[in-house]
């Protein structure tokens, strides 16, 4: 490389200025020079063919036969300088660069689809940078133009369809029409039939295939489209054999693809085959590789779902040594820093809830204060660290009860209800996790302003959850609840009605089947039998105690909600039995709690609470299940405590 550039210069030294070869030698040794810059990196080298190349276009007016090669080639080695230091103006230069040797090359010109490829590709850039639409559009208007020079049998057809497959995908990713990704797809089928077994190209028309289905699964949910994505990725990894430069992208592309459908349909052996694809991959990328982080934080991340889905702790500790290691790859200053403290910090959290380690919750709000730093006001991911780090505090509240804990939790979700102003998507999330905080320090303090506010930032989210929004039923559930404690602590019966009539509305969007219906109809129960407890109405008991049979057919022997759904509707026919003197539902109140003494899980304090309940209510009616009753209150308290 060294003696091509040499020589190119002891030729150019031949040709002074005037000599009628001048403009090729200009044009010869920056051609060297860049490609010593490819090689090298040295952007001296790159520097000096630049200039070499305005020289030779100096020297080649309009009207010279190259002038066209020359305006190329300049904004060729434009563009490489844009993408290695990221000046605009030589991305701008670049482009109207390309568009004058356009000009030079009208319809029939043998470069002409050259010439459109390479303008279409440098707005690609441009919009990749800025973001204008009139960009992005061009770009597709010229590979459409280049593919129609590139009729069936041309030698470029299949890059040209390539081409303007991946720049309609591109536009789909940002603006979401169905129709570019139908045609990205029928696009790619069509170059893909261009790459038949044996074409050094096939992997590539395969992985890209495959790419642009796995777009369309995550716009519309057809499996179909996710099962030939899978079986492409494969067909593309087996023609990446180990040694192949693009092995570990395939591994990554299936594994990716195979967590989409994990997701979709649970099966554990998708998440089995998505971790082992990962080692794999991490094998390729060795300390030094570029993309090392990536498949530390990929591996990492896979572990978590499989602790998730198992439970297994060996999963969660190599998870979070993962996450270790990527973040030592992320030094201060690194681009991802912020994104590796993030997911460090969510690992340690992730495992402080098994396992409830005080230090494990410690270091991820200290990561979480890290992260935070590297997003000041502006930052675009300033938003998801403020709650973030409001969440982790909200959890050590929890276990340990510091008041500042909590305070400083409000305070980072007031900040990012702010950054949630009306119109925005998830402002009705921002709403309910700081109500959801003003209730936790209500319940601690008894300031009735938290309460109050609590329950306007309640009515607040429910407006913005309207009939059909997927979250209106727990909305519908916060505001009751919220109602419902100022009923506890005020009295006034208008707090309980309306609680009352929000739980109803909550139940109706919970029908048979919902994975919550138990729990509305629970709510609901309980809340009815408070309106009794004031008013007397026999009508609300009665209610009450429908609603709680339903809900105890939902929690079968075995669930972990039976204990506690036993109870409740043990403690309701003893109400109703005192009110009306009915032995029936004396009887039913003690055969229900009988069958406390079946359960075999019993270890958690709700179980333990329906048992004491079995003893009060054995003791306060003189009932002779009160031995029974004593013996299951017992051993339920040494199970317990073993625990």
């Amino acid at each position: 490389m060294v003696d091509d550039v040499e020589e190119c210069r002891a030729a150019l030294r031949r040709c002074p200025p005037g000599h009628s070869d001048r403009s090729s030698s200009l044009n010869n040794l920056a051609v060297s020079l860049r490609d010593r810059f490819m090689q090298r990196g040295d952007p001296s080298d790159l520097d000096e063919c630049i200039e070499l190349l305005w020289a030779a276009l100096l020297l080649r007016p309009p009207g010279h036969s190259h002038r066209s090669s020359s305006l190329n080639n300049l904004a060729a080695c434009l563009g490489d300088r844009f993408t290695q230091r990221g000046d605009p103006s030589d991305l701008d230069e670049c482009i109207e660069l390309h568009r004058a040797a356009l000009l030079l090359r009208p319809p029939g010109h043998s470069d002409r689809s050259s010439s459109l490829n390479n303008l279409a590709v440098s707005l690609g850039d441009r919009f990749t940078q800025r973001g204008d639409p009139s960009d992005f559009d061009e770009r597709i208007e010229l590979h459409r133009a280049a593919l129609l020079l590139c009729p069936p049998g041309h030698s470029d057809r299949s890059s040209s369809l390539n081409n303007l497959a991946v720049s309609l995908r591109d536009r789909f990713t940002q603006r979401g029409d169905p129709s570019d990704i139908d045609e990205s797809i029928e696009l790619h089928r069509a170059a893909l039939l261009l790459h038949p077994p044996g074409h050094s190209d096939r992997s590539e028309s395969l992985n890209n295939l495959a790419a642009s289905l796995r777009d369309r699964f995550t716009q519309r949910g057809d499996p179909s489209d996710l099962n030939e994505c899978i079986e492409l990725f494969r067909a593309a990894l087996l023609l990446r054999p180990p040694g192949h430069s693009d092995r570990s992208l395939s591994l990554n592309n299936l594994a990716v693809s195979l967590r989409d459908r994990f997701t979709q349909r649970g099966d554990p052996s998708d998440l089995d085959e998505r971790i082992e694809l990962h080692r794999a991959a991490l094998l390729l990328r060795p300390p030094g590789h570029s993309d090392r982080s990536l498949s530390l934080n990929n591996l990492a991340s896979c572990l978590i779902d499989r602790f998730t889905q198992r439970g297994d702790p060996s999963d969660i500790d190599e998870s979070i040594e993962l996450h270790r290691a990527a973040l030592l790859l992320h030094p201060p200053g690194h681009s991802d820093r912020s994104a590796s403290l993030n997911n460090l910090a969510a690992s340690l959290r992730d495992r402080f809830t098994q396992r409830g380690d005080p230090s494990d919750l410690d270091e991820c709000i200290e990561l979480l204060r890290a992260a935070l730093l590297l997003h000041p006001p502006s930052h675009s991911d300033r938003l998801s660290s403020l709650n973030n780090l409001a969440v982790g505090l909200r959890d050590r509240f929890t276990q340990r009860g510091g008041p500042s804990d909590l305070d400083e939790s409000i305070e980072l979700f007031r900040a990012a209800l702010l950054l949630h102003p009306p119109g925005h998507s998830d402002r009705s999330s921002s709403l309910n996790n700081l109500a959801a905080s003003l209730g936790d320090r209500s319940t601690q303090r008894g300031d009735p302003s938290d309460l109050d506010e609590r329950i306007e930032l309640h009515r607040a989210a429910l407006l913005l959850r309207p009939p059909g929004h997927s979250h209106r039923s727990s909305s519908l559930n916060n505001l009751a609840a919220s109602l419902g404690d100022r009923f506890t602590k005020r009295g006034d019966p208008s707090d309980l009605d309306e609680s009352i009539e929000l739980l109803r509305a909550a139940l109706l969007l919970r029908p048979p089947g919902h994975s919550n219906r138990s729990s509305s109809l629970n709510n609901l129960a309980v809340s009815l039998r408070d309106r009794f407890t004031q008013r007397g109405d026999l009508s609300d008991l009665d209610e009450c105690i429908e609603l709680h049979r339903a809900a105890l057919l939902l929690c079968p022997p075995g669930h972990s909600d039976r204990s506690s759904s036993l109870n409740d509707l043990a403690v309701s026919l003893r109400d109703r039995s005192t009110q009306r003197g009915d032995p029936s539902d004396l009887d039913e109140t003690f055969s229900l709690f009988l069958q406390l003494s079946q359960l075999s899980h019993a270890v958690s304090r709700t179980d333990l609470a329906a048992a004491k309940s079995w003893v009060t209510s054995a003791e306060e009616t003189n009932h002779d299940s009160a031995l029974v009753a004593y013996e299951t209150a017992l051993k339920f308290l040494d199970q317990h405590v073993a625990l």
